[in-house]
């Protein structure tokens, strides 16, 4: 009995992690088989076709006439698919939607995810260098929560008290009494 009840709880485990995943289980199942990002930076347009999943962060958002282009510094995913280590790279890539995206959301800094097909590579300038950046024609896409920045510590600007329990004297430097 405590087998089945162990197996029961593994599975709702499984299940509320596949759930918590921002790119469908289809994407995910297709993907698993694909090249690493080093492999097909090197060459995009024999990887066409290929579906990845690749994270990282926000450089620039342009719209064209019909789509929208977000070139991306490629980090590592988590288990949840949010990119981690954000001090490491292996590159960049474009990603391609076909649809406006506002430039203001999708805005430089941000964390984002795409499950997508390899659609080639295009070649742009980085100062003066060019560039081969592989393409990802989204299926899905998922950008990031921003984290909210909290203060290190909390002030209480009513309290009086001392600021250490064993001295006797408050916030003006004398005692209490005085």
């Amino acid at each position: 009995m405590v087998k089945i009840g162990t197996r029961v709880i593994f599975f709702f485990f499984l299940a509320a992690l596949a759930a918590c995943a921002p790119i469908s289980q289809d994407i995910r199942r297709q993907a698993d088989a694909s090249a690493p990002f080093s492999e097909i930076q090197k060459n995009p347009d024999k990887y066409r076709g290929e579906m990845v999943i690749w994270g990282g962060v926000i450089i620039e958002t342009t719209n064209l006439k019909e789509s929208t282009a977000i070139k991306v510094i490629q980090t590592a995913l988590d288990m949840q698919q949010r990119p981690t280590d954000l001090d490491s790279s292996q590159g960049r890539f474009i990603i391609r939607v076909d649809r406006f995206l506002d430039p203001d959301i999708f805005k430089k800094g941000r964390q984002v995810t795409v499950g997508g097909e390899i659609a080639g590579g295009e070649t742009r300038p980085i100062g003066e260098i060019q560039y081969t950046y592989p393409v990802v024609q989204a299926k899905e896409l998922k950008l990031w929560d921003q984290p909210v920045p909290y203060p290190p510590y909390y002030y209480d600007p009513w309290y009086w008290g001392s600021p250490y329990p064993w001295r006797p004297w408050g916030p003006w430097g004398r005692p209490y009494w005085w």
